[in-house]
């Protein structure tokens, strides 16, 4: 199993569309970040505009998810997993190292991002001329929160691509669910939707930005159903893959 991580570490590490989502998730950030501090409609002064602000860290987790995704998917895309398979035939392992190594690097997507926006929030609030009104606690529970958030987002991704091995198909399902569907069970069903696993990682980072925050899950409760997701997928797709010929 460690010879195994270690080698899908090196695949992420070495692909080229992960470098490219590293420069996408910095420049979506400082463009959130940058937009959001310079908006007409911005209060800096109001602590839950700080935290909104600074909240942008959080699409780490998409880049992540997409991580996670492509690397069970490029696999099928490519051929390799072919390959992959010869040397390792349990196919529940290799579902298994690619969500380990994916978290891993989630958890570097989620340090990214939650920093960076951070620090150029935190900037930019002063530079406005605004007390900075984020206390400790909202600052750790926005960093922790958005690095574990990543984490188990990338290696649901790995269950995702395993299940559905298109990789348009992935992503696109992937982007609607998150910005379509959990928005309208969420908006219609709140007492349902707060179990979604978008609604359960906001309510890691302790998101009270809106209205609805209030029907968001404790912060713990949160990562509980994540991580339950993020298994169940993994499970899901690992049975797959194990019970069908790879073409």
């Amino acid at each position: 199993m460690t010879a195994q991580l270690r080698s899908e570490l090196r695949k992420l590490r070495t692909t080229r569309t992960n470098l490219g989502l590293v420069l996408g998730l910095v420049a979506l950030i400082l463009f959130g970040v940058v937009a959001g501090a310079f908006s007409s409609e911005a209060d800096l002064s109001v602590l839950e505009t700080q935290r909104e602000l600074i909240g942008n860290g959080a699409f780490a987790a998409v880049f992540a998810a997409m991580i996670g995704v492509l690397a069970m998917t490029s696999e099928f895309r490519h051929g390799t997993i072919r390959a992959t398979f010869v040397f390792t035939p349990a196919r529940m392992r290799v579902v298994a190292a690619k969500a380990a190594a994916s978290f891993l690097v989630g958890i570097g997507f989620g340090a990214l991002g939650a920093g960076l926006a951070l620090g150029t929030g935190v900037l930019l609030i002063r530079a406005r001329g605004y007390d900075v009104l984020i206390d400790a606690g909202d600052v750790r529970k926005l960093l922790l929160g958005t690095i574990a958030m990543s984490a188990l987002w990338a290696a649901l991704g790995v269950g995702l691509g395993a299940l559905v091995r298109n990789q348009v198909l992935a992503i696109v399902g992937l982007f609607a669910w998150v910005f379509v569907v959990e928005i309208l069970i969420f908006q219609y069903l709140p007492g349902v939707g707060r179990y979604a696993p978008g609604a359960a990682g906001t309510a890691m980072t302790g998101d009270t930005v809106g209205d609805s925050s209030v029907h968001l899950l404790s912060a713990p409760l949160g990562a509980a159903v994540l991580a339950a997701y993020t298994c169940a997928l993994a499970l899901a797709g690992g049975l797959a893959l194990s019970r069908r010929d790879v073409t």
